[in-house]
């Protein structure tokens, strides 16, 4: 088996949301997260500062109708505080929280379903190493 050196691990750069109402999906992450957009092609660019900090994924067993567990792929967003003002501006732009706050010992966060159904993460900034298992 040929195993890529730790130079060469592929990391995550890039994430797409597709919608059926576009528009209406735009609003929803411009009004929770402030997302300033480039519309491109009839595809709204977001533009992120460049930080530089360590990126972790895992990859899980499936658990089928628990929140969080379900099959597929989800990504998170980093945000200062997962607090009752976050959670409030999600459900109030018709969001839906799924998992609420929960902290994991080495990292803080939650998930939510977007207007259309889409799992998205949110996490607290990382401040201690995640524990290894």
């Amino acid at each position: 088996m040929n195993v890529p050196d730790a130079e060469n691990v592929h990391p995550a750069v890039m994430f797409e949301i597709m919608a059926d109402n576009q528009a209406a999906l735009l609003k929803f992450y411009q009004s929770v997260f402030g997302w300033k957009v480039e519309m491109t092609g009839g595809f709204a660019l977001i533009q992120f500062p460049p930080v530089t900090r360590a990126l972790f994924g895992g990859i899980g067993q499936a658990v089928a109708g628990k929140a969080g567990w379900e099959k597929g792929i989800t990504f998170y967003l980093e945000v200062p505080a997962i607090d009752e003002t976050l959670l409030e501006r999600i459900t109030a732009h018709g969001g839906t929280i799924a998992v609420h706050r929960t902290d994991m010992g080495g990292f803080v966060f939650a998930m939510f379903q977007d207007p259309e159904q889409n799992l998205v993460g949110v996490m607290e900034p990382i401040t201690n190493a995640v524990p290894s298992r």
